[in-house]
């Protein structure tokens, strides 16, 4: 099966990383000389369960420096991610929309093709509508030692939200907006909470809150059956949203030759 693919890449980033980057969008943010969104897209081209490939962002200034590409398009930007989202949608939607959707922001230039596969390979030996990837603290710690992401302690373990989701297209009006407020809520595991009810937050507070219960909770509010994959890449987990992050990125990627 292929899958529609969508990068969210009208976000804007922090005071302090546009001191450092002297950009205000974080697509363009050049790492080993290379516009951060590069290497997101990239990475989803080489899959090959990836068909079309939706930029939501400054398609203008995105068209600058995106190779050519017959299955890539640009989305206008919205006043938020949820308005983003929705654009990249309405237009796969117009154009024959496929199974499932992909998304992604455009700060993970980390991100493989092993590492996407992974995910999507789970997903379809899972029975669910909306898959959201957790990363355990072990993994990451791994991967990159010493780097800072904020993390849950879960029954199951210490997981930090990851940054790849996948929508089936029946529920896609449904999850629209629960996939952008869990990317607003990601590195906020009350503000996660809270988005479930009283109840999550109370046994996460107490470390009975297993991903289980998430799931049974995400099910009884939204009428999605919501699952919870756990990637063994850390790719998946690690984005780039302060100086740390970018100067990990480009000690990282600095050799990567393309």
């Amino acid at each position: 099966m292929r899958y529609d693919a969508v990068i969210l890449a009208g976000g804007k980033i922090c005071d302090e990383l546009r001191a450092a980057a002297l950009y205000d969008n974080e697509a363009f943010i050049k790492i080993a000389g290379q516009p951060m969104i590069l290497y997101v897209y990239r990475a989803l081209r080489q899959s090959d369960y990836i068909n079309r490939i939706v930029i939501s962002g400054p398609g203008h200034e995105l068209q600058k420096i995106m190779p050519e590409d017959e299955k890539l398009y640009f989305a206008a930007g919205g006043e938020n991610a949820i308005e983003s989202l929705a654009n990249a949608v309405y237009l796969l939607r117009n154009n024959s929309i496929s199974g499932s959707i992909l998304v992604m922001p455009t700060d993970i230039p980390f991100i493989t093709r092993t590492a996407i596969d992974d995910f999507i390979e789970q997903t379809e030996r899972m029975e669910g509508e909306f898959f959201y990837a957790l990363t355990s603290k072990e993994v990451n710690d791994k991967k990159f030692p010493g780097v800072s992401r904020t993390y849950v302690q879960l029954k199951d373990g210490i997981f930090t939200g990851g940054n790849l989701f996948l929508m089936r297209s029946d529920i896609m009006d449904k999850a629209l907006d629960m996939a952008v407020q869990l990317v607003m809520r990601r590195k906020n595991p009350l503000a996660m909470g809270r988005l479930f009810g009283f109840r999550l937050v109370c046994n996460y507070l107490l470390k009975k809150l297993s991903i289980d219960m998430v799931e049974k909770r995400f099910y009884e509010v939204m009428n999605i059956k919501g699952k919870g994959v756990i990637s063994e890449y850390a790719e998946v987990g690690v984005d780039v949203d302060k100086i740390s992050d970018l100067e990990l990125a480009k000690e990282y990627l600095g050799n990567q030759i393309f």
